[in-house]
C-alpha cells in the first residue's frame, strides 16, 4: 500500500528530502551512448540543463545530485518562506517560465524557440488570486518540481527515441532527512553512487555528481582566482551551498540568480564535506580500503560520528532507511510525532 507523502512533508513547511527516480523497467534510458534522432546533446547533459532551469524558478534548493544511466538522486529542500516573499506578478512570471503554455520538450526537439508569454498574459494570471494561491503552493512542492523535471525529459527522450509509453517509473521514492546526520548520510550516498557502482574510483572522476561539479569549480577558482568574482559562471553555481553559517538569517534568496537561495545545509564547509566524502569513498572502494587514519579531521568530532560507522551506514542506506533518515534519537522523535498526528484523537481536535 502506497504511503501518502503528505504525512512526511508539506509544501507549506520546510523539509529536506532525498528523492530518487528510476527509469521505467530499470532500463538504461539515460545512457549517453544510446542513438538519437538528429543532433542532440548527451542525455545527462540535457537533464542537467533542465535541472539548472528549474532551480532558478522554483522555491526549492538542490544540494546534492547524481545522474546515473538508469536513475537519478537529489537532495532537496523546499522553501515556502521564499514563496511568501514573491509578489503575485513574480509568481506568475516564474510559473510561465516553467510552463510557458506550449510543449517545451517538443520545441527543444525541433530546435525551435518558443514565444515567451506576453506581459498582458502574465498580468492577467497575476490578477487571478485563486490561481496564484495554487501556484505559490506548487512552487515549493517537491512533487510539482519532479513533475516539471520528469515530464519534460520523458517527452523529449521519447521523441528522440521515436518511442511511446513510460520513460520513468510512475512514482519517485522519497526519504525525509530529519537531522544533520541524515542530511550528511544522504549526501554521501548520492555522491558515492558512481564509486559504489564501480563506475569511478574517486569523487573527482565521478561524472554527473554534485561532488564532481564542486571539485571542478574549486579547481577553476584555484587556477583563476578572478573567477570567484563571477560565481554564476562556475559549474556548481546551481547547487545550494554546503555550509549553513551560524549568522544565516532570513530566506537568503540567491545572489547569483542560478538557484533558489544561498542557504546552506550543514554545519561544515564544502571543503570539509569533500574530506568526509573522500575518506568514506576510500573505505567503500575495494581497491582503496587501506587503514583509517588514527587522527580523523575534527569534522567527525563535531558530528559525533566515526568514519567506519559512516561508511557502513552508506553501504546499507537503502535497506536501513525507508522514509526517514537520521540519528536514532531523531528518528524516534519523528516517528512519535507522526504517530500522534495519525491517532484518531489528534484528528478530532
Amino acid at each position: 500500500m502506497r504511503r501518502n507523502r503528505d504525512k512526511d512533508y508539506s509544501p507549506h513547511e520546510m523539509s529536506i528530502v532525498h528523492i530518487s527516480h528510476r527509469c521505467a523497467r530499470q532500463l538504461f534510458l539515460l545512457d549517453d551512448g544510446l542513438p538519437a534522432h538528429g543532433d542532440m546533446r548527451n542525455r545527462r547533459d540535457t537533464i542537467l540543463e533542465r535541472l539548472k532551469w528549474l532551480v532558478r524558478y522554483f522555491a526549492i534548493d538542490v544540494w546534492r545530485v547524481v545522474f546515473m544511466n538508469n536513475h537519478v538522486h537529489m537532495i532537496m529542500r523546499n522553501r515556502p518562506d521564499l514563496v511568501k516573499m514573491w509578489t503575485d506578478l513574480e509568481v506568475a512570471q516564474r510559473w510561465m517560465m516553467i510552463c510557458p503554455g506550449y510543449s517545451q520538450a517538443l520545441y527543444d526537439f525541433l530546435g525551435k524557440e518558443g514565444e515567451p508569454a506576453t506581459i498582458e498574459v502574465i498580468e492577467a494570471l497575476a490578477r487571478n488570486k485563486k490561481r496564484i494561491a495554487e501556484l505559490r503552493e506548487r512552487l515549493s512542492d517537491f512533487s510539482w518540481f519532479m513533475w516539471a523535471f520528469s515530464d519534460y525529459s520523458a517527452k523529449l527522450f521519447n521523441l528522440i527515441d521515436g518511442a511511446k509509453g513510460k520513460f520513468w517509473d510512475p512514482r519517485f521514492h522519497c526519504r525525509v532527512l530529519v537531522d544533520e546526520v541524515g542530511i550528511l548520510l544522504g549526501g554521501l550516498y548520492v555522491d558515492l553512487n558512481p564509486i559504489r557502482a564501480a563506475m569511478a574510483a574517486t569523487p573527482e572522476e565521478s561524472l554527473y555528481t554534485s561532488a564532481y561539479w564542486q571539485i571542478e569549480a574549486m579547481e577553476i577558482v584555484a587556477n583563476d582566482p578572478e573567477r570567484a568574482l563571477s560565481p554564476s559562471s562556475l559549474p556548481d553555481a546551481f547547487l545550494a551551498p554546503t555550509e549553513l553559517k551560524k549568522d544565516a538569517e532570513g530566506p537568503m534568496p540567491s545572489e547569483n540568480g542560478c538557484r533558489a537561495s544561498d542557504r546552506g545545509f550543514l554545519s561544515i564547509s564544502g571543503e570539509e564535506y569533500l574530506i568526509v566524502l573522500d575518506l568514506v569513498g576510500r573505505i567503500l572502494h575495494p581497491d582503496k580500503r587501506g587503514s583509517i587514519p588514527t587522527e580523523l579531521p575534527p569534522i567527525f568530532e563535531r558530528l559525533k560520528l566515526r568514519a567506519d560507522n559512516l561508511a557502513q551506514l552508506v553501504q546499507s542506506y537503502q535497506h536501513m532507511f525507508r522514509s526517514l533518515v537520521g540519528s536514532p534519537e531523531s528518528l524516534k522523535a519523528r516517528k512519535k510525532k507522526r504517530s500522534s498526528c495519525d491517532s484518531p484523537s489528534a484528528s478530532t481536535k
